[in-house]
């Protein structure tokens, strides 16, 4: 059984005007959600009534903070910045961050809350994530980059999967579009969103 300190959902944030532009943000925080966005976020946010969420953590992109203020603004639940779950930078020419090792530390910080938590981030992070945690199966196999994500789309995890699993070695950024393979598990997807842009 899964304890309540276990229980982690993960969320892409809501459609940004960025996004409806099919624009490349990566780290750059500016571009707000559009209408359509925050109508993804309080759909999201409906879904979750029954959740038993406790906290809400966001990257600090203005796109990520304004769905976690409007899922909030339904849960009643605090919301908090992890700058640990931006979008990733870029790392050199032609190559991207590996987050890794700052995902895995805020996903420790997570657990260490006992809460049971929403984290609202990116789909570069959130297909980072599904493979830090394994998660596998459902809407989730036709992720083949983090674009393919769905805006406002939610997936479960269970945190139990990081506990005795070794920090990644820094460095070793993998060039645009691509991630390391790791072994097929499940996954429990939540909610949809529909589809669109997804820069």
């Amino acid at each position: 059984m899964t304890s309540p300190a276990e229980s982690l959902w993960l969320m892409r944030h809501g459609e940004s005007t960025w996004n409806a532009a099919g624009r490349m943000q990566r780290q750059i925080a500016h571009p707000p959600l559009t209408a359509r966005g925050l109508d993804q976020a309080l759909t999201a946010a409906q879904r979750l009534r029954d959740s038993g969420i406790e906290q809400i953590v966001s990257s600090d992109a203005v796109r990520a903070i304004q769905t976690a203020r409007a899922v909030s603004s339904v849960l009643s639940v605090p919301v908090s910045i992890d700058v640990r779950l931006r979008e990733r930078g870029e790392a050199g020419p032609g190559l991207l961050e590996d987050p890794r090792s700052r995902v895995i530390a805020a996903l420790r910080t997570i657990v260490g809350s006992g809460a049971r938590t929403l984290v609202v981030t990116h789909g570069d992070i959130i297909f980072g994530m599904r493979d830090i945690l394994d998660i596998r199966g459902g809407d989730t196999t036709s992720w083949r980059t983090g674009s393919d994500i769905p805006n406002g789309v939610v997936v479960r995890a269970n945190l139990h999967l990081l506990r005795g699993r070794p920090d990644p070695v820094p460095g070793g950024g993998h060039t645009a579009g691509s991630s390391p393979a790791t072994p097929a598990a499940k996954a429990a997807p939540i909610s949809g969103a529909s589809t669109g842009t997804h820069a």
